[in-house]
C-alpha cells in the first residue's frame, strides 16, 4: 500500500522546512523563549511552591503546543499532522485550566474548593474521552495538509477556553475587591498579562479555525511575551515571587531574544517586526533602567542610614560609658555619708549618747532602716557599673555551698518569722558540696534570692534545698516559696535591668529591679547560673542557683 503525503517537500528536521514562513518561527520561538525564561526562573527560585510548579507546567505545555504547531507547518506527513493536531486540541484547554489555577493561587494563596475542582474535571473529561475519535478530527485534507475538525476540536475546545477566561476574570474581580491596597496593583498587572495572552491566543485560533486561514493565529502568540514581560515587571517593581533582582534578568533575556530574532525575519516583514520590537524594547528598557535606579537609590539610602546608625551607635556607647562613670562616681559619693548616717543612727539606738525618748527612738529607727535601703540601692548601682565596665573582680576560693546556704538561712530565719513565714533548710548532698567561687559574691547571690522570697511571700513557707546533679556534676540550691508567683512573660524578662513583676509592686515598692540582674551576672561570671519557674501568678515561685562542683 502506497503512503500518501502532502504535495510539498518533507521537512529536513521536524521543525525546519522551507514550507514554514519566517513569521511562524519568529512568533513561535520568541513566545517559547519568553515563557520558559519566566517559568524556569520562578521555579528554580521557589521550587517548593505550588504556584511555581504550576507555572512551569503551564509554560512547558504552551511551549509543546507551539513546537507542535511549527511541526504542522513543516511536515508533509499526514500521520504526523493527525498526531500533532490531536495533541494540540488536548494541550490547549489544559493550558487554560492551569492558567486559572495559577491565578487563583496567586490571588488567594490557596487552591479552589472541591466542588470547583470537580466541575473542572467534568468539563475536561469529554475532551480526553473523545480525543481519538472522529468527533475530534474527521480526516486530513491532503491538498493543504490540514485536519478537518470535528465538533470537539472546532467548538468544545474553544468553549472550554472561554469558560476558563471567564473564570479568571470573575476571580480577578473578586480578588481585587478583598485584596490589600499595596498588592492590588501587582494583581491587576498579573491578570492583565494573563488575559492578554489567553484572549489573543484563543481569538487567533478561533478566527483561523472558522476561516481556514491559520496565518492569523500566529499573531495570537505575541500575547505570551506580553505576559512574560508583565510578570517580569511585577517581579522587579513589586517583588512578586520574592525574586526582585532575577526579574531584571528576565527582562534582559527577553530583550536579547527579541533583538537577535530580527536576523531571521524576512525583508518584507522586517520594518513591521523591527518597529514592534523597538517599541517593546524601549518600554522594557525604560522600566529596567527605572528599577535599577530605584535599587541604586535604595542601596544608597540604606548605606547613608547605616553610616548614621554607626555614628549614633558610637555616640550611644560614649554616653553609656559616661553614664556608667557618673553612676559609679555618684554612688561612691553617696556611700560615705550613708555609712556615717547608719553608724550614728545605730549608736543612737544603742544608747551611746544617752537614752532616747520613745518618739525619737522610733524616728531614728526609720532613719536607720531607710539609710539601709538606700545603701543597698547604692551598692546595686555600683555593681551594675562594675559589671558594664567589666571591672567586677572575683576572689576565687573553695566554698562549701551547703554550709554557706545553711548559715544564710539561719541569719534570715528571724526576719521570716517576723512575717509569719516558715523558713526551712535541707541538704541532700552525698559529697561535701565544694565549689570554686568568690565567697562574698556567692553569699550575696544566695542572700538576695532568699531575701526576695521572704519579701514576696505574704504567707506560707519557704523551702531551701541543696542537692546534686550527677551528669554533669553540678550542685544546686532551690528556693521554693508560696508567694505571689509569676507569669511566663515575667519570667522571660525578670533577669533584665530594672525589670519587676507587675504584682511585685503591690508587695514591695522599694525594689530597684537590679538584684536579680546582678545576681545572675555574678553567677554566670563564676561559671554558674540562675533560673526561675512558676505555675503562674499566686502559685509561688522556684529560683534555682547552680554551680559546677569542684573536681
Amino acid at each position: 500500500m502506497q503512503l500518501l503525503y502532502c504535495p510539498w517537500e518533507a521537512a529536513s528536521f521536524v521543525f525546519i522546512s522551507s514550507n514554514v514562513p519566517l513569521l511562524i518561527n519568529y512568533s513561535h520561538f520568541i513566545a517559547i523563549f519568553s515563557a520558559l525564561a519566566v517559568g524556569l526562573l520562578i521555579f528554580f527560585n521557589n521550587p517548593k511552591l505550588i504556584i511555581s510548579r504550576l507555572l512551569l507546567i503551564f509554560v512547558i505545555l504552551f511551549s509543546l503546543w507551539a513546537l507542535l504547531d511549527v511541526s504542522l507547518w513543516a511536515t508533509n506527513d499526514p500521520a504526523l499532522v493527525m498526531f500533532a493536531w490531536s495533541m494540540q486540541v488536548l494541550i490547549e484547554p489544559l493550558t487554560y485550566a492551569i492558567a486559572f489555577y495559577i491565578f487563583y493561587i496567586f490571588a488567594f494563596k490557596s487552591i479552589p474548593n472541591f466542588k470547583l475542582n470537580l466541575a473542572i474535571s467534568f468539563l475536561l473529561l469529554p475532551l480526553i474521552i473523545l480525543l481519538p475519535t472522529t468527533y475530534n478530527l474527521e480526516s486530513i485534507a491532503l491538498s493543504s495538509c490540514e485536519s478537518i475538525e470535528g465538533p470537539i476540536a472546532k467548538y468544545y475546545t474553544y468553549i472550554l477556553n472561554l469558560i476558563f477566561i471567564i473564570l479568571i476574570f470573575v476571580t480577578a474581580v473578586k480578588a481585587l475587591r478583598i485584596t490589600e491596597k499595596h498588592r492590588r496593583r501587582v494583581l491587576l498587572l498579573f491578570v492583565t498579562g494573563l488575559l492578554t495572552f489567553l484572549l489573543s491566543f484563543t481569538s487567533g485560533n478561533i478566527i483561523s479555525s472558522f476561516t481556514d486561514n491559520w496565518t492569523i493565529s500566529q499573531y495570537g502568540l505575541f500575547g505570551m511575551p506580553v505576559f512574560a514581560f508583565l510578570i517580569a515587571y511585577c517581579i522587579v517593581q513589586f517583588e512578586a515571587f520574592k525574586i526582585q533582582i532575577a526579574g531584571a534578568q528576565v527582562l534582559v533575556v527577553v530583550l536579547w531574544a527579541l533583538v537577535c530574532s530580527l536576523i531571521f525575519v524576512e525583508s518584507e516583514l522586517l520594518k513591521i517586526i523591527a518597529g514592534l520590537t523597538l517599541v517593546f524594547t524601549t518600554v522594557a528598557g525604560y522600566l529596567l533602567i527605572q528599577s535599577v535606579r530605584k535599587e541604586f537609590e535604595q542601596r544608597k539610602e540604606i548605606e547613608d542610614l547605616a553610616l548614621k546608625l554607626q555614628k549614633a551607635n558610637d555616640r550611644l556607647k560614649v554616653l553609656d560609658k559616661m553614664k556608667s562613670e557618673f553612676v559609679s562616681i555618684a554612688s561612691h559619693q553617696l556611700r560615705s555619708p550613708l555609712t556615717s548616717i547608719r553608724g550614728y543612727a545605730s549608736m543612737l539606738l544603742e544608747g551611746s549618747f544617752g537614752k532616747l525618748p520613745k518618739k525619737a527612738e522610733e524616728a531614728v529607727e526609720h532613719i536607720e532602716k531607710s539609710s539601709s535601703y538606700m545603701a543597698s540601692s547604692v551598692e546595686d548601682y555600683l555593681n551594675v557599673s562594675r559589671i558594664q565596665a567589666g571591672n567586677m573582680k572575683y576572689d576565687y576560693t573553695d566554698v562549701n555551698l551547703s554550709q554557706l546556704t545553711k548559715n544564710i538561712v539561719d541569719d534570715l530565719r528571724q526576719q521570716a518569722v517576723k512575717q509569719g513565714l516558715l523558713l526551712t533548710f535541707k541538704s541532700n548532698l552525698k559529697s561535701q558540696g565544694i565549689i570554686n567561687a568568690d565567697i562574698g559574691k556567692t553569699r550575696q547571690i544566695i542572700h538576695n534570692l532568699i531575701n526576695n522570697a521572704i519579701k514576696y511571700t505574704p504567707h506560707g513557707s519557704i523551702k531551701v534545698t541543696v542537692y546534686e546533679k550527677v551528669h554533669p556534676k553540678r550542685i544546686l540550691v532551690d528556693i521554693i516559696d508560696t508567694g505571689v508567683g509569676m507569669s511566663t512573660e515575667t519570667i522571660e524578662e525578670m533577669f533584665n535591668k530594672f525589670e519587676r513583676a507587675d504584682n511585685a509592686h503591690n508587695i514591695n515598692t522599694a525594689g530597684t529591679g537590679l538584684g536579680l540582674y546582678i545576681a545572675k551576672k555574678m553567677a554566670n561570671d563564676m561559671g554558674g547560673d540562675i533560673s526561675a519557674a512558676s505555675a503562674g501568678e499566686g502559685e509561688g515561685s522556684t529560683f534555682s542557683l547552680e554551680f559546677p562542683l569542684k573536681k
